[in-house]
């Protein structure tokens, strides 16, 4: 067999996985609520003014996912340099826009990522490659994506800020806006 055929087939059985994989967030093993849990982490204080406000926190350092005026927040743990991550990145702003157009969600339902592993410049790069409008904090030691047992990225989370307890995780590609916008107001129902 030439290489070029190994490579396609090898292609396939990797996409094939990937189609397998199941929605709840556990791939090959990885459960991001478990790590999320024992973490309590404290995320890196916000990265402007605007995100400051936009996630109700009484001051610009860093702060616990209870401190943020919503009774949800989806986060989004990715690296600037993960290219899934980059291809995520205009869902995860339909998602975000989704969210502040809805009247029942945008009180209740805050979106922002967290860059594991990715200093301020990288981010920044991608914020204004992908023209992200969220929030994204930078956690350039990799402090966090540590605390959350090294998972892989793009990894989203629906948090409860009044437990700190993920409802709903979600590891690789989200392929529907909708669909996860869906299941934010019924994690907000459920909350």
């Amino acid at each position: 067999m030439k290489k070029r055929e190994c490579a396609v087939i090898f292609q396939i059985l990797v996409c094939s996985l990937f189609l397998l994989l199941p929605a709840t967030g556990t791939a090959f093993g990885y459960d991001a609520g478990k790590y999320f849990d024992k973490a309590n982490m404290t995320f890196p204080a916000p990265d402007s003014v605007q995100s400051q406000n936009y996630l109700g926190l009484t001051a610009m350092k860093p702060f616990k996912v209870g401190e943020i005026k919503a009774k949800v927040v989806v986060v989004e743990f990715m690296s600037a340099l993960c290219e899934y991550c980059s291809l995520n990145a205009k869902v995860m702003n339909r998602i975000y826009k989704m969210v502040r157009e809805n009247p029942q969600l945008a009180p209740n339902a805050k979106v922002m990522a967290i860059g594991v592993a990715s200093p301020a410049a990288e981010l920044n790069a991608f914020k204004t490659q992908h023209q992200v409008a969220f929030p994204m904090l930078s956690d350039a030691t990799g402090t966090i994506g540590a605390a959350m047992g090294d998972m892989p990225t793009p990894t989203t989370l629906i948090v409860s800020t009044a437990t700190g307890k993920v409802l709903y995780s979600h590891v690789g590609l989200i392929w529907s806006s909708d669909g996860f916008v869906k299941k934010i107001a019924e994690m907000l129902k459920q909350n």
